[in-house]
């Protein structure tokens, strides 16, 4: 009787184990599965966004501007040392030095598909397991990437080489919000954030979220990419105390302006969407309602920061920060007043941090199961941008349709010497490369 006892827990011990492998393996298997098709599903979001932008590649600003002319006409490491608006730009003049090799009939299909790379990968890392400390549940942190890459109020990030550079500052802050991953993902996140710290102004913003991170968790690791990101941070801000920005018009800083950024394109464009928030805001009424919507914007982030998770509380001051130093130095016009032109430029490149961090406000109060109000508030907030504001923003309107073949095709029939100028997006930018 005893062994046949003895013998029937060893049988049911066993089938546990049996079974606790099983589910080991299927989780390892969709450990490695998930990411691969987040990836596959954000190159088809992005592109669905803007089909013409893979159709019919384009350069964009700075793309042939700056980062391709000069590594055609200087050389491919003069420009790396050069900063640019004040700061280097290292990543997009990387890419330039790459396109040195290819047909220039193909450049902008090159310089989208780096952006669109760039683009996608948050997503990849969000949905990994180093996001599940700060969100357990696998499901939310597919919804969580896929806000990210249906995020509204972003079209001027979206598919171009030259503003790649918010994509990867957004690697870097979530590179410092992970768990520390193993060999491959230690050496790919000093790569990102270095790449990244290099490539735009983020790091300053960067650093007191990697302090507070390094002093929470007490790991070397966690130094280590504090340290990172603290030299890059040195080096950008070298640049900008010594190199001048250029030219541009006066700030044009009043609270009415103030009101209809922090209130109209931020928490507006967000939920709304720039349909119903034109809308909303034609009549004598639009202050009081920016007034408003400014309001129940800072409601939420104050949230967040006094009640979410470190990681959330850390982001919000991050997307903060970078906010408040776009609004005090923007380089948007030459001669406009700044606010004003970026009160008339919505969907643009400041808006991305901190709509991605209400976003994720949103929906942080909506996974919360008390208190009930919080919960109601973030239900309607989600509903509101999933109804309203990601629908709305979906298709980014097609650039300017310049036949570049036809370009391509008289640039070489030119005589070597000459100076060439290329028509790109936005007119009337142009690009002048001196014929080799």
């Amino acid at each position: 009787m005893l062994a046949d006892r003895s013998s029937a827990r060893l049988l049911a011990a066993s089938a546990a184990d049996v079974e606790r492998a099983r589910r080991t393996r299927g989780s390892r298997l969709l450990d490695g599965a998930v990411p691969v098709l987040v990836a596959a599903a954000g190159v088809l979001v992005c592109t669905s966004r803007s089909f013409a932008a893979l159709a019919h590649p384009e350069l964009w600003a700075e793309d042939g501007r700056d980062w391709f002319a000069g590594a055609y006409n200087r050389g491919w490491f003069a420009p790396l040392l050069e900063p640019h608006t004040g700061y280097l730009q290292t990543f997009p003049r990387l890419v330039a030095d790459l396109g040195l090799l290819v047909p220039l009939g193909r450049l902008p299909l090159l310089f989208v598909l780096v952006a669109l790379v760039v683009q996608v990968l948050p997503a990849v890392v969000v949905v990994t397991r180093r996001f599940a400390h700060v969100v357990p549940s696998r499901p939310l942190r597919l919804v969580l990437a896929a806000a990210y890459l249906c995020v509204p109020n972003s079209r001027e990030v979206n598919l171009n080489l030259t503003n790649a550079q918010w994509h990867l500052g957004l690697l870097a802050v979530l590179v410092v919000l992970a768990a520390p991953g193993g060999r491959a993902w230690r050496v790919a996140d000093v790569a990102l954030v270095v790449v990244s710290g290099l490539t735009g102004p983020f790091c300053i913003a960067l650093v007191p979220v990697a302090a507070v991170v390094a002093w929470a968790r007490r790991t070397g690791w966690s130094v280590v990419l504090a340290t990172g990101v603290a030299a890059c941070a040195a080096i950008q801000l070298v640049e900008l105390a010594g190199s001048p920005r250029g030219h541009y018009g006066p700030l044009g800083a009043s609270w009415p302006r103030l009101a209809e950024i922090l209130g109209g394109e931020v928490a507006g464009g967000t939920f709304l969407g720039q349909t119903t928030l034109t809308a909303v805001l034609t009549g004598a009424h639009a202050l009081a309602v920016c007034t408003a919507l400014c309001v129940a914007g800072a409601v939420l982030a104050g949230a967040a920061l006094l009640l979410g998770p470190l990681e959330l509380r850390l982001f919000n001051l991050f997307a903060g920060l970078v906010l408040a130093a776009s609004l005090l130095t923007p380089v948007v016009s030459v001669a406009r007043p700044q606010w004003l032109a970026l009160v008339d430029d919505g969907q643009m490149r400041y808006w991305l941090y901190p709509t991605l961090a209400l976003v994720a406000d949103a929906l942080w109060l909506a996974a919360r199961a008390r208190p009930r109000p919080a919960l109601a508030a973030g239900v309607v907030l989600v509903a509101s941008l999933a109804v309203l504001g990601i629908p709305q923003d979906w298709r980014y309107r097609p650039l300017g349709r310049i036949d570049w073949q036809a370009e391509v095709v008289a640039f070489d029939r030119a005589p070597a010497g000459s100076r060439f100028t290329f028509a790109i997006d936005p007119h009337p930018w142009t690009m002048v490369l001196v014929k080799h």
